[in-house]
């Protein structure tokens, strides 16, 4: 039986809240996570990014017993992301199974709260990511986490000699343009745009549950880079974009130069930094490591796209009955009318 959490289930995740799977590196890594928390945020919840959390209990099954899913929705978007499932597969108590029933159950809850598109952030991991294509996920691509650790980050050198400014209202149309040009279609299609083209894009968005601040990179007046400092309390988070057509690093030199000194000017350098490299950003990684950044996570970034069922008035043809043909009539006489004959 799975159901939405109750007061009821408090001991089920007290008892597997060392057992859990998270599913969202940039908050698992960037602020800190009570499942217990977060669940009661699904009975008395404040905004529209609520967390819900789904109950797996069932006795009479020898494998799959006990679990517990939570999900966040993305403000002001038809998405939501999977945070974490527990048990965790490589426990005693953790199973597939759990997985997969948790996950289809949340599939069909999400279609009828009008979700397009589920995502997770999984462990690169064969048995993870196999669990959740078993229940129609999709890798859309890979990502590797790099950590800069505190005592680099109060090293960093600060200078960039660059025109990077914050980013404002006037820049979204070339941030749009940069977001299509350094983006595989793929990946544009897992993020929905091809089937929501009003979707506000990722670069001009934000959802996490911290503060940033977003800066533009202009050369000769033309916007040709983007970096995005997520300050959590336990660490920083970043997202940069950089011009595919770049032919050097240049400008990605200068971005990260910038931030380091952003961060240290927030009074912040104490803690680490992390940033996501996906695999079509080719080259990131080894400036990254003239940074002091090292590789700390691989993740495989899957989605699964939600039917929606639409209201549509249609028109109906009816079919048109031929007139039927006029029958003439002869004339006749009855039997009482006819000439009586005599011999």
């Amino acid at each position: 039986m799975i159901r939405p959490f109750q007061f009821g289930d408090f001991w089920l995740i007290h008892n597997l809240r060392r057992q859990t799977t998270k599913l969202n590196a940039s908050i698992a890594l960037s602020q800190p996570y009570s499942a217990f928390g977060a669940a009661l945020t699904s009975i008395v919840p404040w905004n529209d990014a609520k967390i819900v959390t789904y109950v797996l209990q069932q006795h009479q099954h020898e494998l799959a017993r006990n679990g517990f899913l939570q999900a966040q929705k993305r403000p002001g978007r038809p998405e939501s992301d999977i945070l974490l499932l527990a048990p965790a597969l490589d426990v005693a108590q953790g199973h597939p199974a759990i997985w997969e029933k948790l996950l289809s159950h949340y599939s069909n809850e999400a279609t009828k709260q009008q979700i397009a598109r589920i995502y997770a952030d999984v462990p690169d991991q064969p048995l993870l990511i196999n669990t959740f294509m078993h229940v129609g996920f999709r890798v859309y691509t890979r990502q590797t986490i790099w950590r800069l650790s505190a005592q680099r980050t109060e090293m960093s050198d600060q200078s960039h000699g660059a025109t990077i400014r914050p980013q404002q209202k006037q820049d979204d149309w070339a941030l749009q343009r940069l977001y299509r040009q350094v983006t595989p279609t793929p990946v544009q299609q897992a993020e929905g745009l091809q089937a929501d083209p009003d979707l506000t894009l990722p670069i001009l968005d934000w959802w996490q549950p911290f503060a940033h601040n977003s800066f533009v990179l202009e050369a000769a007046g033309t916007v040709c880079g983007c970096i995005r400092i997520g300050y959590g309390t336990q660490g920083i988070w970043l997202q940069i974009w950089q011009n595919a057509l770049a032919t050097t690093h240049h400008h990605l030199h200068q971005l990260l130069c910038f931030a380091l000194g952003e961060i240290r000017q927030q009074r912040m350098a104490g803690l680490p930094v992390y940033i996501g490299v996906r695999d079509y950003q080719g080259g990131v990684g080894s400036v990254l490591a003239d940074y002091g950044f090292a590789p700390f996570l691989d993740r495989a970034k899957m989605t699964k796209h939600l039917v929606q069922w639409v209201k549509q008035a249609a028109t109906v043809s009816l079919p048109v009955l031929e007139g039927l043909p006029e029958i003439a009539t002869a004339p006749f006489a009855t039997q009482e009318a006819r000439p009586e004959k005599f011999d």
